[in-house]
């Protein structure tokens, strides 16, 4: 409970009393003038009854002190506190208990109702419309043997009513049925039954009684504000039934709070029984300066229903004596998720926590540098990679990937997962069928088996593996390359960028990260002994940037013995592997019918870049430039 906040138990005991003493002297006039009406029989009965109060005590034949400890007895369980009103009482009529004989009891039993279970009871004194409020809760306090504090005292025609929340002021009120003799020498009828609590509409005059409350609860100097036991207060509890678990009561409270302390940081809410905190949203927006928030000892079950509060910037929190708590075995889990929902949270419980390692950094504070392309370790890895990708990517995107088989060691090992980014779903066009089948996500798949079956192993089964996916073409444009490992034993970079799936129909532009672990080849150059693919679906933004760096066609491409134009990259071919060479010259020939030394032309003039050449030689040959000699074979 936050410091400067007076418990609910001693001010309801010190005020209950408070409220008899005062009543007996307010209240003495009137009843001596009263009776001073009647005739002397009543004045007999006056002597017999008449008051005397001492230190608190009234004198009934003999001194007898109010235990104020049992209005305690009140704070119970509650029943559903969204019960139907009390007005217009549907239980049946009371019968009291028959003595043997047939002689009918004077004490009549509270009867419970069809609802059972319920902790408060309705207690209705016929006729008593006539009688001062404050002349029937005082005869009564003085009879009864437990004391009760009076909820929502009203009249209901000629009838007084007021509701009590404790059974065993039920039973003693309703053993005085009939044994209280009033100054006109009639029995005061004391009927009691059992009830739901009662429901009350919140009017303009029940607002403003309960902005004077929470005025009068309210520390402006501590921004502190006591709401705990709020149906019990003195100036509520009599008139008036505002528990703070119905949803009319929560939402006036908090509409109050936004309105005229806005600048609240302390709220004391335990002991209210509040079971939801659904109507307390809004102090996410009314209350942002709120720092400590006390709901201990109250019904919250869930631990999520303290969702709706996410966004309140708390340090503080009381939450112990809900049911949500025992649902929690472990301190750490229990700790862990409050802060889930409150991470500024220092105390918890009354208990100071753990700092939390984390960077308090919003958008609005720092901006991201921007991307800084490739990097590499190096300029020597910067040469062996690029080398390398050039050749694996020009393999890669031919239709035979066969010659791949050179790239990977014999014990290489790779894998493939997919995934759709944010704000995509398996929706046609962009679904990911093709490599979803064989995606080793281990998220998602807990068989070992399977695990183990998705894990492609040797260089033959990699390359019949890659040779299944769909033909691409990269975009050399959109390649990033890393290079953070490299030593004269291995290197470690990854590749990303974006290719086109090259398909009849449609042509689908596709994501990709590439991770290769290359180590130097037993005979010369280097190989793949570890690689995993990542694809997904390429955003919009990567859609709109991709295949838009125009390709330079070589002028001279009609001619044997032309050159590569000026400004265009190119790749020696002493820095391509000769195995490698023959290979790509082969399959460029045989794919586009073209005879071995037009193909080598073409291949070394676009850098030995395979899709490079073979878009080239798309344009070229439908625009009839390529001479006829370039398909004798």
């Amino acid at each position: 409970m936050p410091k400067g906040f007076h418990r609910g138990k001693n001010t309801s005991t010190r005020r209950t009393d408070r409220f008899i003493e005062d009543n007996i002297v307010q209240n003495e006039r009137v009843y001596y003038s009263m009776l001073s009406n009647h005739d002397t029989r009543e004045t007999s009965d006056k002597q017999k009854f008449r008051p005397s109060f001492k230190s608190g005590r009234i004198d009934r034949n003999r001194s007898r002190p109010v235990d104020s400890s049992k209005l305690q007895r009140i704070i119970e369980q509650d029943v559903d506190m969204a019960g139907s009103s009390s007005h217009g009482d549907s239980h049946p009529r009371h019968v009291p208990y028959s003595r043997p004989g047939g002689r009918k009891s004077n004490h009549a039993r509270p009867q419970q109702n069809s609802r059972g279970g319920s902790s408060w009871s309705k207690v209705t004194i016929p006729h008593g419309k006539k009688f001062e409020k404050d002349f029937i809760l005082k005869t009564l306090l003085n009879a009864s043997k437990v004391s009760f504090i009076p909820i929502y005292y009203h009249i209901e025609g000629n009838n007084a009513v007021f509701f009590i929340e404790d059974s065993t002021a039920a039973e003693a009120l309703s053993t005085l049925n009939k044994q209280i003799t009033l100054h006109d020498g009639f029995k005061l009828i004391i009927l009691v039954k059992w009830s739901p609590a009662p429901n009350l509409p919140i009017n303009e005059d029940l607002k403003g009684k309960i902005k004077q409350v929470m005025s009068r609860r309210y520390d402006p100097q501590m921004k502190m504000l006591n709401l705990s036991q709020f149906h019990l207060d003195e100036e509520l509890c009599t008139d008036f039934y505002t528990p703070l678990s119905r949803e009319n009561v929560m939402q006036t409270v908090v509409q109050i709070i936004g309105d005229h302390i806005p600048d609240v940081q302390v709220i004391d809410l335990s002991n209210n029984k509040i079971y939801s905190v659904d109507q307390m949203k809004p102090l996410v927006t009314k209350a942002v300066f709120l720092k400590s928030l006390n709901l201990g000892n109250n019904k919250l079950g869930q631990i999520t229903s303290l969702d709706r509060l996410q966004g309140l910037k708390l340090e503080e929190l009381v939450l112990n004596r809900n049911p949500l708590c025992d649902r929690f075995n472990e301190q750490s889990t229990y700790i862990s998720a409050v802060r889930k929902r409150f991470p500024k949270l220092i105390k918890l419980d009354g208990v100071e926590l753990p700092p939390v390692i984390s960077f308090d950094i919003g958008a609005e504070d720092v901006a991201l540098p921007l991307s800084s392309g490739s990097w590499f370790v190096s300029d020597e890895a910067r040469q062996i990679v690029l080398v390398f990708l050039e050749q694996y990517l020009s393999v890669y995107d031919s239709d035979d990937r066969q010659p791949l088989l050179n790239a990977y060691h014999d014990s290489a090992i790779m894998s493939l997962t997919c995934s759709y980014p944010p704000g995509q779903t398996a929706n046609a066009p962009s679904r990911l069928d093709s490599y979803m089948k064989d995606s080793r996500n281990l998220k998602r798949i807990d068989d070992p088996q399977r695990r183990f079956r998705l894990l492609q192993q040797g260089k033959v089964d990699i390359v019949s593996f890659l040779s299944k996916l769909p033909k691409t073409l990269h975009d050399p444009s959109s390649l990033v390359v890393d290079v953070p490992v490299t030593s004269s034993h291995l290197i470690v970079m990854s590749v990303t960028g974006v290719f086109r799936e090259r398909v009849e129909r449609h042509s689908l532009i596709r994501w990709f990260q590439r991770i290769f672990i290359i180590i130097p080849s037993t005979g010369g150059g280097f190989c793949i002994v570890n690689e995993q693919i990542h694809i997904s679906c390429a955003t919009p933004e990567q859609i709109k940037a991709a295949f838009k760096e125009p390709v330079v066609v070589p002028a001279g491409l009609s001619t044997p013995a032309s050159s590569v134009p000026i400004g265009e990259t190119t790749a020696s071919s002493t820095l391509v592997d000769p195995v490698v060479q023959q290979q790509m010259v082969a399959s460029f020939s045989e794919q586009s019918g073209m005879n071995t030394t037009w193909s080598l032309k073409c291949l070394e003039e676009n850098g030995w870049v395979f899709d490079r050449a073979a878009f080239v030689f798309t344009e070229l040959k439908a625009a009839n430039q390529i001479p006829p000699e370039a398909f004798i074979k």
